[in-house]
């Protein structure tokens, strides 16, 4: 008999270290491979030469990034805020920062990159890994000045914080059980990375101060103005309920109730200035959401990664996301709310599942039955 021929096969010789370690097939893709954009690692493709403190980031980019550019320039900077002035500052100024810093450049083009791969379903991938690529590209000159900031670096290393947030709140999530930002595996690490964000960028701003002028002042001045309507703001009858489910959690626990009680006091704030924007017609921002985390970043927030104090920690954050969920309609954080809660609801004891459930109905989220979370 003749020997059947065999079928031809394309062997990879050249995939990533990461793939040739796993013994998995990798597609080869540049400037990442696909396996290493879904799981969000280091791709050995990812090798970016960094731009020289000393030249023009703009020198180095190719025709990709130029289209990442033009995006963010004409489509991008729009998603970040309602606010006319902000949305200039996104536009004009970040960019202008970005010609004399790669890193802000590089975060820039990230976040470009995630919008892209947001509406352009068919290019995902490709989007994808250009995101990752710049991202990584900044985070290797960023992350280093992190460790002994100078006054002069802190501004430059604020804005790298505002737009990584924008960065990881914008990473897609194919579902609930997505590793990327949201760790399942370990019980004292369940809440991604963007929600511990703001603990170094408040130091930055006491290192540098808050700028009464300069190519940041906008951006500061907006955050003191969604300040004091925060704090002007009045308690509203659509609000009472969560007021009550709140005051209920600071008499939880005695060793903490100080803490509880600040997180909850804060949050109080939050809503009632969601309630005011809403009764205004006006739209509610990520800084008004974000500002709760500025102020419970050294206190509640790290008790979400403690098992033993955690419970009413988390139980508090689970309202948090109920504000999240009110910033659905943006394209980076579409998803979260829900996200969040489901993952605040497997935390939890039944006991504590009771402590949230207005948070959990008022974003609409429905729990799984109990065989299915076994």
């Amino acid at each position: 008999m003749a020997s059947k021929k065999r079928k031809a096969h394309h062997k990879s010789r050249l995939g990533c270290k990461n793939c040739k370690a796993r013994k998995i097939k990798c597609d080869e893709k540049r400037p990442s491979c696909s396996n290493c954009v879904r799981r969000r690692i280091d791709c050995d493709f990812l090798q970016v030469k960094p731009i020289q403190p000393g030249g023009s980031p703009a020198a180095a980019l190719n025709m990709m990034d130029l289209e990442l550019l033009h995006c963010y320039t004409t489509t991008t900077y729009l998603t970040l805020s309602e606010n006319p002035l902000i949305r200039e500052f996104y536009r004009s100024t970040v960019v202008q920062l970005g010609l004399h810093c790669d890193y802000i450049m590089r975060a820039i083009l990230a976040v470009s990159g995630l919008h892209l791969a947001h509406h352009r379903q068919l290019q995902r991938d490709h989007y994808l890994a250009a995101a990752v690529a710049h991202h990584h590209a900044a985070s290797q000159v960023a992350i280093p000045l992190l460790n002994n900031p100078t006054p002069k670096d802190a501004e430059m290393l604020f804005l790298f914080s505002v737009l990584t947030t924008y960065y990881a709140l914008g990473w897609p999530r194919t579902s609930s059980a997505d590793t990327l930002l949201l760790s399942m595996t370990s019980p004292n690490a369940g809440f991604p990375d963007w929600v511990y964000m703001l603990r170094g960028t408040k130091g930055l701003i006491e290192l540098s101060g808050v700028p009464s002028s300069g190519p940041l002042a906008p951006l500061f001045a907006h955050s003191q103005s969604r300040f004091i309507l925060r704090e002007e703001s009045c308690e509203s009858l659509a609000n009472r309920e969560a007021s009550a489910a709140l005051t209920a959690l600071t008499q939880l626990e005695e060793r903490l109730r100080q803490v509880y009680g600040v997180a909850v006091r804060e949050l109080k704030k939050s809503f009632r200035q969601a309630d005011t924007c809403r009764a205004r017609g006006e739209t509610y921002e990520l800084i008004d959401a974000f500002i709760w985390v500025f102020f419970m970043a050294e206190d509640l927030l790290p008790l979400l990664r403690a098992p033993t104090t955690r419970r009413e920690a988390v139980a508090i954050f689970a309202f948090f996301c109920v504000l999240l969920h009110r910033l659905d309609g943006h394209w980076w954080m579409q998803g979260w709310g829900r996200h969040l809660v489901a993952h605040a609801y497997d935390l939890l004891d039944e006991e504590g599942r009771l402590w949230i459930r207005w948070a959990v109905d008022e974003i609409g989220w429905v729990p799984p039955p109990a065989a299915e979370r076994l």
